[in-house]
């Protein structure tokens, strides 16, 4: 590391090896020619690069000052920081523009040895995320962890003491919530924080301060201050003993103490002068781990779970909010835009936060003239096949000008309940509410539910998880059978899963699924019964409510398609430059010995040769979708 910690790092100086991971904010990378000593403590880095669609947002100054902050404090501070958090320890810049920084690796005590719930001999070493512990114990203990309530009591006294420090020292971390946070229970109870880059330091924040979805402090609130990271860490209290990811209901945690229950509520006073400090937290916290059980629970079998939500984690990138076990994903058949089959629904935790193919990118040398761009991509149009709801007037009753004597009738048996006799390929309708729904048989069309499969024997709804396209469960006690439904709407890209593309315009038109060409959309998640597009992260979301049944509105997270690997090229990677010139298309090298191109920097401008500086570059637009314009710059081999 350099010996002034505010200097910036030459990209060039960096010894790189192969990525870790990339996340919604940029990609994570090993450095081997560097370390962050501190008084007698010397620690592994670890760079991390910014998407650039994110660096138009980013304020350098106050990256520059949080790498700054080191040379502010003394030893034992110093020390302490980066004992206990991925602090930014230097600026990098790449042709003299900032593109990431450096900070300290992820100690290796903050991993687990994940256990798939579906192999008991698979495992894969992660990064242990407190987003594991919101979940019941059953499944806490089934991928491999062994916590119990008293690691649970230390690990927040743990965190409250690093909020405490920090808050000393100007900083608020503002985004507090599991994806944040790292844990270890050996040698104790610990935390490391990690997204600092996303923390403020006396009132500035290198990058946009945003808040995990179900951790929002109360409208109107300003964002990153300690009274604001009170709040948080009384929800995070609620949870973990909750084992749930949005509980507000300090109840769980009176079974443990009385004063912790009466702390988390004041903890989630809209007034933020009348909620308790961390250090208050803290102190309430280890007198009540002083008599906690010390022995893990291995936890009952999940309980079943409303139409829609199932529980439990599964870490994918995404940005999700907590892991909760999302329905497993599987690409179905190509649906067009007529289609109408629903399907089912979608953290990745980074170790240190870390189109119709008329068109294609253009390139331009350095000594060759300008780049020629070609026309941006303009989508194929479709239409909607036309729709007439089938109609069925019922016969009128007989009628008898003298009517027969008869005996009292007996009165008819009530209509047996479709949910106790449907089979598979049947269609039903739904009315009433999405809390008490009523089910009758129909033709099948757009506005019903499609029987997908039956399960006899039990009212688990939960055995729907991995039937594909389902999007709503529902049991019938007295049948003791669980039907997995799918619901059939008229926007051609509703039904489109994982994998498959879709292309549409916001302001006007359906949008429906299409081959996966240049400038389509893939379908990077899916999420039903909400509306909620900051599940997607970084990447787009596209809307599609369902009038009535907010439960089966589902959101889209979508990813672009660009014409080659240029735009998810990263600094220094090898590439093979083919075509002709102005029209050349790049691929990433399978070794640097076949390359004639390497990667050299990317903005997010259209035709922006000139930031290039110097350096060859190629250029690439859409039409619709100019926000997903490049030009990226190389350097021939």
């Amino acid at each position: 590391m350099t010996a002034d910690p505010a200097r910036p790092v030459d990209h060039t100086a960096l010894a790189l090896g192969a990525r870790l991971g990339q996340g919604g904010q940029g990609s994570i990378y090993p450095v081997t020619n560097q370390t962050i000593t501190v008084a007698d403590a010397t620690w592994a880095v670890v760079y991390k690069e910014y998407d650039p669609a994110l660096l138009p947002d980013l304020d350098v100054d106050a990256l520059t000052a949080m790498v700054r902050l080191r040379s502010e404090l003394d030893a034992a501070d110093g020390q302490w920081l980066y004992e206990r958090t991925a602090w930014p320890a230097a600026v990098v810049q790449r042709i003299g523009h900032t593109s990431g920084f450096l900070m300290r690796a992820a100690p290796d005590r903050f991993h687990f040895d994940y256990r798939s719930l579906s192999s008991t001999t698979t495992r894969t070493r992660r990064l242990a995320s407190l987003e594991y512990l919101l979940n019941d114990d059953a499944y806490v203990a089934g991928i491999g962890l062994s916590i119990s309530d008293r690691d649970r009591l230390l690990l927040v006294a743990d965190l409250a003491a690093t909020l405490t420090r920090l808050h000393t020292l100007g900083i608020a971390v503002g985004d507090l919530s599991p994806k944040n946070l790292l844990f270890s229970t050996a040698p104790q109870p610990e935390c490391f924080l990690i997204d600092c880059d996303a923390m403020q330091l006396r009132g500035a924040t290198a990058l946009p301060q945003a808040e995990t979805p179900d951790w929002q402090l109360p409208a109107g609130e300003p964002k990153a201050t300690p009274a604001g990271d009170a709040y948080k860490l009384a929800l995070l209290t609620i949870r973990l003993f909750a084992r749930h990811q949005s509980a507000t209901d300090p109840a769980a945690l009176s079974a443990i103490s009385p004063e912790l229950a009466a702390l988390a509520r004041a903890g989630l006073d809209p007034e933020p002068e009348r909620r308790p400090t961390p250090s208050t937290w803290r102190n309430a916290l280890l007198t009540a781990a002083a008599t906690a059980s010390a022995t893990p629970n291995p936890g009952n079998p999940p309980p079943s779970h409303p139409p829609g939500h199932p529980p439990g984690p599964s870490p994918v990138p995404s940005p999700v909010p907590g892991p909760q076990k999302p329905k497993p994903l599987s690409i179905g058949a190509r649906v067009g835009a007529a289609g109408v089959v629903a399907v089912t629904a979608l953290v990745f935790v980074l170790a240190i936060v870390l189109s119709h193919t008329d068109s294609t990118p253009s390139a331009s040398s350095s000594g060759g003239g300008p780049a020629t761009t070609t026309a941006p991509w303009t989508p194929p149009p479709w239409t909607s096949p036309p729709w007439t709801p089938s109609t069925t007037d019922p016969a009128p009753p007989p009628t008898s000008d003298v009517p027969e004597p008869s005996p009292t009738p007996t009165p008819p048996a009530p209509p047996p309940d479709p949910i106790a006799t449907a089979q598979a390929g049947d269609c039903l309708l739904r009315s009433g509410s999405a809390q008490y729904s009523q089910w009758a048989s129909s033709d099948c069309g757009l506005g019903t539910y499609q029987v997908l499969k039956t399960f006899a024997g039990t009212t688990d709804q939960s055995v729907c998880d991995n039937v594909p396209k389902d999007t709503l469960e529902v049991s019938n006690t007295g049948a003791n059978r669980v039907v997995c439904l799918s619901y059939t709407d008229q926007n051609g890209a509703y039904s489109a899963q994982p994998g498959q593309c879709v292309y549409g315009k916001t302001a006007a038109g359906n949008w429906g699924t299409l081959a996966c060409e240049t400038g389509a959309f893939t379908v990077v998640g899916r999420y039903v019964g909400t509306e909620d597009g900051t599940r997607c992260g970084n990447n787009r979301s596209e809307t599609f409510p369902v009038q009535d049944w907010p439960d089966q509105s589902v959101t889209l997270c979508l990813t672009m398609n660009y014409p080659d690997d240029m735009w998810h090229a990263t600094v220094d990677e090898c590439m093979v430059m083919s075509g002709p010139s102005g029209h050349a298309r790049f691929t990433a090298a399978s070794s640097c010995s076949e390359a004639n191109a390497v990667f050299v920097a990317r903005t997010t401008q259209y035709d922006d040769g000139a930031w290039c500086n110097g350096y060859s570059w190629s250029t690439w637009t859409s039409s619709d979708y100019p926000e997903y314009a490049y030009t990226a710059c190389y350097r021939l081999k």
